[in-house]
C-alpha cells in the first residue's frame, strides 16, 4: 500500500471516528438533558422577565433580603440560609438566567453584567428597592455589580467566596475554544457521576458532606434541556465584563470566607477587604467553597449580626431620645 493511499485510510478512518462520536456526543447530551425547567416540579414560583421565565424562591416577612448563587449554584445553595433570615425578613433568592429552574436561553446576555439587569428588573418586579443583597462565588460578583450600578438599591452587601471579573476573566479565557469542544467532551465529564462528584469534592472541606440528597440537589438543574449550550454561552459572555472596581462599592459589607477554599483561596477574600472601604472580613472555620453549606449556624449568625447592626444602633437611638424626652 502506497503511502498516499495509507494517509487516505487513516484520515477516512479518522473522520468516521470523529463523526461517530459527535454523533454519540449529541446523544449523550440529549440524554442528560432531560428535564424542561418550566416542569420539573420547581420549589418556587417564576417572572416573565423580557421573555425569559426566572425562577425564585421567596419566604418570611420584613425588610428585603436578595439571594444570589454561584455558578452552577442555584435557590438549592442557600436551603440553609432561607430559613434562618425568613424569620426576620422577606427573603427571595434568585435563580440567575441558564442556572436552576430558571430558562435557557440561546444567544442571550450571560455576562456578569447582563445577570445583575436581570436581577435588577426581578427586585423591581417583587417591589424591592432597598435590600441586603447576599451573593456567593460568581453571585458576589453579581452582587457587587447590582450594588455599583442601582446603589440605591441595595443597602449592604455579603460576598462569600466572592470572585472577581479578573479571576473569571482568567478562568474563561479560553471560552470561545471551549464552547466548540464542550459539546463533545460533556459526556465524557458530566454524564458519568463519578466525574461530577469528583468535582464537586474539591469544593468542600469535608467529603462527609456530600450526601446523595445533597449531590442531587446540585446535579439536577444540570439535567435541563439546554444547559449545556448555555453553559458554554457563559464561557464567552465573561469576556464581556468591564472591570469595576471594589472601592467604588459604597455599602457597608461582609465578606465570608472558607479558611480551607481550594477554588478561591482566603487571600483573595483579605485583598478583597483591603479594597472595599467599608468592610469587614470573617473567615469561616472548617468550610471549603461553600461556607454556607458546610457551616451554616455559623455564617447564619455572622449575618443575622451583621444585618442587624443597624437595627441595634436605631433602637439604642430611639431610646436614648425618650429617654431624653421623659
Amino acid at each position: 500500500m502506497s503511502a498516499l493511499k495509507r494517509a487516505l485510510r487513516i484520515g477516512g478512518m479518522t473522520g468516521l471516528a470523529i463523526t461517530g462520536y459527535a454523533a454519540y456526543a449529541q446523544y449523550a447530551i440529549r440524554r442528560f438533558e432531560h428535564l424542561d425547567p418550566l416542569n420539573a416540579d420547581a420549589p418556587g414560583s417564576y417572572l416573565d422577565i423580557d421573555g425569559t421565565a426566572i425562577h425564585y424562591v421567596e419566604a418570611g416577612r420584613g425588610e428585603d433580603v436578595v439571594l444570589i448563587h454561584g455558578w452552577n449554584g442555584s435557590t438549592f445553595s442557600f436551603r440553609y440560609t432561607i430559613p434562618e433570615l425568613a424569620q426576620r425578613y422577606r427573603v427571595i433568592a434568585i435563580d440567575l438566567m441558564g442556572y436552576g429552574y430558571s430558562a435557557r436561553m440561546r444567544d442571550a446576555d450571560y455576562s456578569l453584567t447582563g445577570q445583575s439587569e436581570i436581577v435588577a428588573q426581578a427586585m423591581d418586579r417583587l417591589g424591592v428597592t432597598n435590600a441586603a443583597v447576599i451573593g456567593h462565588s460568581m453571585g458576589g460578583a453579581v452582587a457587587t455589580r447590582l450594588a455599583l450600578r442601582h446603589p440605591d438599591w441595595v443597602r449592604k452587601l455579603v460576598l462569600v467566596d466572592s470572585v472577581n471579573v479578573t479571576e473569571m476573566r482568567r478562568a474563561t479565557r479560553f471560552g470561545k475554544l471551549l464552547r466548540v469542544v464542550m459539546p463533545l467532551g460533556a459526556p465524557l465529564l458530566l454524564h458519568p457521576y463519578r466525574s461530577r462528584r469528583r468535582i464537586f469534592l474539591t469544593a468542600v472541606h469535608d467529603p462527609a458532606y456530600l450526601t446523595p440528597e445533597i449531590e442531587e440537589g446540585y446535579f439536577r438543574p444540570m439535567h435541563m434541556k439546554g444547559h449545556l449550550r448555555s453553559m458554554g454561552q457563559q464561557l464567552t459572555s465573561r469576556q464581556d465584563d468591564d472591570l469595576l472596581s471594589p472601592s467604588d462599592i459604597t455599602q457597608p459589607t461582609l465578606i465570608l470566607w472558607g479558611e480551607h477554599d481550594s477554588w478561591l483561596r482566603p487571600e483573595l477574600g483579605e485583598r478583597l477587604n483591603a479594597e472595599i472601604p467599608d468592610s469587614r472580613l470573617t473567615l469561616v472555620p472548617s468550610a471549603g467553597h461553600l461556607p454556607l453549606e458546610e457551616q451554616p449556624d455559623f455564617c447564619n449568625r455572622e449575618i443575622l449580626r451583621f444585618l442587624q447592626d443597624d437595627e441595634a444602633s436605631d433602637g439604642a437611638a430611639l431610646a436614648a431620645e425618650a429617654e431624653t424626652a421623659s
